[in-house]
Order: structure tokens, then C-alpha cells, then sequence
């Protein structure tokens, strides 16, 4: 350093973001612990400090917006907002561009979390626990804490794995440009309508996911009571069923990583695709399997095949005690239209 050189502060700097460690859920109540940290808001030569705070409450007055009136299956933003001070100050919204009252060039979105029910691990397998909706410990994200995918409805079941918590629905866009996504009480998408069970993969990477190998769908699902026969209580599952509910529809359909609808309602892909063969019958090039779902009418080439299959988990909305936390089925067909196939995306963090 020479006589008139700058010092820079880091957070200074356009886009500078820095805890020391990451924004978690107070293990006491709905609250919030937020880690000291610097972050920029609105460009160079404005960088602002973020003191630690423990047990920090999101809901109140103090610390919101006017739009911050929760319900079960919202997603909440935290904003960093400009302050004379040089102290950040910290404001939570329902918002997903800025708080009100304020704009892009003095808040900046550094984090959040969904609003969700949770089974612990005590209440593991257990058909009589009714979950309790609050913040989920596991969907607490922030800018150096967070999946690939856009965090909404997410929640990490291993360290660096996150999963949609719901089943996927339709979020925007029109075939071939459709983009899903993890929302609450919305129609998930499934093989029906014009999509048959392959093409379901073409939301779900548009948004930055990918099917789950049948171990992560396994994390996911873990501790979610089985299916009945006779009735709806634990799960989608009774046999006189006629079809899916909307996402998160019952209550006690929760896994211990509080991931919902995993038992029942619809089968969901994995990403395992094999061919069963036989003894009798040789391969041979087949177009059929080809020419369903959404392109039906473009020709894309066949496929060589003896049993084409790939693997699905959970079961659906008439499986009854088959369904639960551990149900596989290897016999798939992936060009089915049938409507009992959804989907469940998982995505690596950033």
C-alpha cells in the first residue's frame, strides 16, 4: 500500500455476500438465527453489516412487511435493507422481489424459508401424530446456503441435497417451454392430459432439478405412515379412490425429512431406466413407444427394446397398504399415459 490508496471493505463491492456460518431455525420456536455477516445492497461503495442474531422473529411487527400475513405453504423472503447506520437492516416478506416500501436499489433478497408442516423423528412411522405447520428447519436457506433450483418449496434432506417438497406442479410456460415447480395445495402434474410418464422430465429440468435415485427418494420419504385401504387418514391411498388431491392436501401424509405426499397420491419417477428382457423374446427397434405424450406426431427416431421399463416409488391414489415409505415399482412403462405418474425433484446445492 502507497500514501493515498484505498482501503476497500469487501462488502463494498457489487454483489459481496458473507456470513460467518448460515441462517438456521432457532431450535426453541418459529424463530430465526442469523449469523454476523457483511452484504452489499445496491451496488459499489455500499456495503452494510449484519450483527448476529439469535432467536430472531420473523413475524413480527418489527421485522416485516404489511405483507407478511402467513399461511400454511408460503414461502417467506428475507431482505437486507439499506439504513443509514451502515447496519442492515433485516425485513421479511411474502414479497419475492422486494418488501414494500422499498425497491431494488436499497433491499437486497438474502435468504428464507417455507412454511410447512413437520413430523420429528420421535413421531417416526407414527398414524396417529398430526404434523404441525411452522417454518421447516430444512427449507431455511440463504445466498451461500441454497439449492441450484430456485428455493421455493425445497428443503434439504442431506447435507448439499435438496428436494421439492411437494410433488411438482405447472408454475409457467407452455409445452415444449414448461417450467414446474414445489408449491402447496396446486394440481400436480402427472402422465395424463397430453403428457405421458417420460415426458415429465422436461419441467423438472427446465427448473434446475432432476429425478432422485431410489436412496434419495428413501431420505425423503423416511418416517411417512403407510397407506390405508379403508380410508384417507395417513395417505392418498384408499382403494375407492378416483384420483389425486392437490398437493399437501392431507394432514399427516409428512415424512421426518417433511417432505409431503410421498406415500400415495401419485407414483413418483425416479431416474432408473433398464430393460427386463426375457428368454423368449429379441430385441427389435419399435416406434410405438415412441410416438405418445406430448410430440406424438414428430417423429424422434425408435427405440431397441425387449421390456422397456423404469422405476417409480410410493404408489397412488388406490394402492391402499401397498403404499408407503419403502414401495418400489420396477415395471413401468415409460411411455404410459395412464395418469398415475407424478414427479419430485431434487437438486444439488449452489
Amino acid at each position: 500500500m502507497t500514501i493515498g490508496d484505498k482501503f476497500i471493505i469487501p462488502a463494498m463491492a457489487a454483489g459481496f455476500f458473507s456470513f460467518a456460518g448460515r441462517i438456521s431455525k432457532y431450535a426453541g420456536s418459529d424463530t430465526l438465527n442469523i449469523p454476523e455477516g457483511m452484504v452489499n445492497i445496491g451496488g459499489n461503495m455500499l456495503g452494510y453489516l449484519i450483527p448476529e442474531q439469535i432467536a430472531w422473529d420473523p413475524y413480527s411487527a418489527a421485522n416485516s412487511d404489511a405483507a407478511i400475513a402467513l399461511a400454511l405453504g408460503d414461502d417467506i423472503y428475507l431482505y437486507a435493507c439499506q439504513q443509514s447506520s451502515g447496519i442492515a437492516k433485516l425485513i421479511t416478506s411474502k414479497n419475492s422481489t422486494t418488501p414494500i416500501g422499498y425497491t431494488t436499489n436499497n433491499s437486497r433478497k438474502i435468504g428464507g424459508f417455507h412454511v410447512g408442516r413437520t413430523r420429528p423423528i420421535a413421531q417416526r412411522f407414527v398414524a396417529a401424530y398430526l404434523p404441525l405447520p411452522g417454518i421447516i428447519p430444512t427449507s431455511v436457506w440463504d445466498l451461500g446456503h441454497r439449492p441450484i433450483a430456485s428455493p421455493e418449496g425445497m428443503a434439504e434432506f442431506q447435507p448439499g441435497m435438496w428436494g421439492s417438497i411437494y410433488l411438482l406442479s405447472l408454475i409457467f410456460g407452455d409445452w415444449p417451454t414448461v417450467v414446474f415447480g414445489s408449491r402447496f395445495n396446486a394440481v400436480p402434474v402427472r402422465s395424463t392430459g397430453g403428457y405421458n410418464e417420460l415426458d415429465l422430465h422436461r419441467g423438472m429440468h427446465a427448473a434446475g432439478m432432476r429425478e432422485p435415485t431410489f436412496e434419495e427418494w428413501l431420505m425423503m420419504a423416511d418416517g411417512a405412515p403407510q397407506g390405508l385401504d379403508g380410508s384417507n387418514d395417513t395417505a392418498w391411498t384408499m382403494t375407492t379412490n378416483t384420483g389425486p388431491c392437490n398437493t399437501g392436501y392431507l394432514q399427516k401424509s409428512v415424512s421426518c425429512a417433511n417432505f409431503v405426499d410421498c406415500v400415495g397420491n401419485l407414483w413418483e419417477r425416479l431416474n432408473y431406466h433398464f430393460d427386463i428382457g426375457n428368454s423368449t423374446n429379441t430385441y427389435a427397434w419399435d416406434a410405438a413407444v415412441v410416438n405418445t405424450g406430448r410430440d406424438a406426431a414428430q417423429a424422434r427416431g425408435q427405440v431397441l427394446h425387449v421390456a422397456w421399463r423404469f422405476a417409480i416409488a410410493g404408489g397412488y391414489w388406490i394402492e391402499g397398504v401397498r403404499a408407503g415409505a419403502r414401495t418400489l415399482h420396477t415395471n413401468s412403462n415409460p411411455w404410459g399415459a395412464g395418469g398415475s405418474v407424478g414427479v419430485r425433484g431434487v437438486s444439488e446445492s449452489l
